[in-house]
């Protein structure tokens, strides 16, 4: 997660002291010359939101900025092939395991001058993809893949609805066109019978459920690891509601570099986090902490999961995350420093 930082000022802003702050620094305010952000702290900004800066427009559901969410175990990772598309690459080590592939309507993650809009009103909106998936249950399945939203009805209670995927697609189970109106989105596995009409008016999140083939509700390790992957293609938005506002503020180049820590980051598709370094004017190397709890490959045995001995150290989804990550850094000229040490922790220094 980018947490808001300290962000230099830009040359042509000149802090003027006003007064003591009772700890032995100084507090400073902006000039009368530009326009007053607030109180900042040793000539920084403390950013909490955006105010004037500049801002631009995404189309709803861009690729880069879904996430993933599971319980350990199990691994999962999002990334970007195209800028049209994502890949999710999953392990699977128990029957229960299940990722959420996840759009959130606010934005949690980005630091707040390059934050997307907070729109939870859905309804002009009509996502279409192309779906192609392996080693998860296909669209067709009992407990395959499912649209959960999350939010309120008209009424303003809060409610939980669960869209069968299959129910909007056109071709097979591995390999297939889907198309969502939110305007008129339905419910519930078998239709009619079963409809549960969405009101998408209030949406907080919705995210899409990833199984294992022999899922199950039981804790039960798998016979072996089980890995999968789906990718979503051709990723569109349509209709009223399909743009919303970012924030797009650059900075300028300075003298700090940024550390990044896949433990914390894990969920975050690599180009949403290169994408917060640059526009925050980090340039040079990316001190990357790798961590200790979500990269190795796991064997069940005696009980527990244990680092495997067979199939490299790394696991699948670790594996694309970082092949992701390395291959984007390379294409903007920054240089990773890899770290996996417990004493490496995430912070920004001075080149």
């Amino acid at each position: 997660m980018v947490e808001p930082l300290a962000i230099p000022l830009a040359a042509e802003w000149t802090p003027e002291r006003v007064r003591g702050d009772g700890m032995g620094g100084e507090r400073f305010r902006t000039s009368p010359a530009v326009p007053n952000y607030g109180d900042i702290i040793m000539a920084h900004w403390l950013c909490s939101q955006r105010v004037e800066q500049e801002a631009g427009v995404l189309s709803r559901f861009d690729p880069r900025f879904w996430t993933v969410n599971f319980p350990r175990p199990m691994m999962a990772a999002v990334t970007n092939p195209a800028p049209d598309a994502l890949r999710v690459d999953a392990v699977f080590y128990r029957r229960s395991d299940l990722a959420g592939l996840i759009w959130e309507a606010e934005d949690r993650f980005d630091h707040p001058l390059l934050r997307y809009e907070t729109a939870r009103d859905f309804r002009g909106c009509r996502l279409r993809f192309r779906w192609r998936s392996a080693g998860v249950k296909p669209l067709d399945a009992i407990r395959g893949p499912t649209l959960t939203i999350e939010g309120r009805d008209a009424a303003g209670k809060a409610r939980v609805w669960h869209v069968r995927l299959w129910n909007y697609a056109t071709g097979n189970p591995e390999d297939a066109s889907v198309v969502i109106d939110f305007a008129s989105v339905v419910g519930g596995f078998a239709l009619p019978g079963e409809a549960d009409p969405v009101w998408a008016g209030d949406v907080d999140r919705m995210f899409v459920s990833l199984v294992a083939p022999e899922f199950d509700e039981t804790d039960v390790p798998l016979a072996a690891a089980q890995e999968g992957w789906v990718e979503l293609t051709g990723i569109a938005c349509d209709g009223p509601g399909a743009v919303i506002g970012i924030g797009e503020a650059v900075l300028p180049e300075h003298g700090f570099q940024i550390a990044s820590g896949y433990d914390d980051s894990y969920n975050l598709t690599p180009a949403r986090l290169l994408r917060n370094a640059l526009h925050l004017g980090y340039r040079g190397a990316i001190t990357h902490y790798v961590g200790m709890s979500h990269y190795f490959r796991l064997d069940a045995l005696y009980g527990g999961f244990y680092v495997g001995l067979t199939g490299g150290v790394l696991n699948v989804a670790c594996a694309a995350w970082h092949r992701d990550f390395a291959a984007r850094a390379k294409a903007c000229s920054t240089r990773i420093v890899g770290t996996t040490g417990s004493s490496a922790r995430p912070m920004a220094r001075r080149r």
